[in-house]
């Protein structure tokens, strides 16, 4: 009995995942089965992958800003195999980071003005830019993302605020409607 409820089990997953595969689903990043499909990959041209990221305006009294998110959407990209990073003056496209707001602030108070929860923001602008003449290729508009946290959890809150935002804007370069 035991051996016809596994046998079942497996004869259910196998027919679930041959259905998805006949359907033609990918995971966000793979491909088709003969390799990456770069046009099912992202939203850019083919042409336009080459790209370097040429700034990060940060107007905040935030020093670690430039960096992470340099970090993370080199990370990111290149995970998702949106872009082939190069130097300015190989790129066919540029990528510009606009920071516009980072903010933490006092979410929930005590009775004494004591901070019992807290949250941090960031509002970002991804601008893809073709090398040759500037013209906007992709501009993701203002996002934004909250993440709240409890006292002494600052720094954590700070990396995945800045971890959710990336992922967000990587996610909006996929969406093809």
């Amino acid at each position: 009995m035991r051996g016809l409820k596994r046998s079942f089990g497996l004869s259910l997953l196998l027919a679930a995942a041959l259905t998805l595969c006949g359907c033609g689903y990918t995971f966000t990043g793979e491909g088709t089965v003969l390799g990456p499909d770069p046009d099912a990959v992202s939203r850019l041209d083919p042409a336009f992958r080459t790209m370097a990221l040429v700034r990060v305006e940060n107007p905040t009294i935030e020093p670690w800003l430039e960096p992470r998110l340099r970090s993370l959407i080199r990370d990111e990209f290149t995970r998702r195999r949106f872009v082939t990073w190069t130097d300015k003056d190989k790129a066919a496209s540029q990528l510009t980071v606009i920071i516009k707001k980072y903010t933490r602030q006092t979410a929930v108070a005590g009775q004494q003005d004591q901070s019992l929860k807290l949250t941090t923001g960031i509002v970002l602008v991804l601008r893809v830019q073709r090398a040759s003449d500037g013209a906007i290729l992709w501009d993701s508009g203002e996002q934004s993302q909250t993440e709240s946290f409890f006292p002494g959890d600052s720094e954590g809150a700070d990396l995945r605020v800045t971890d959710l935002a990336v992922r967000r804007l990587a996610d909006l370069l996929t969406e093809n409607y």
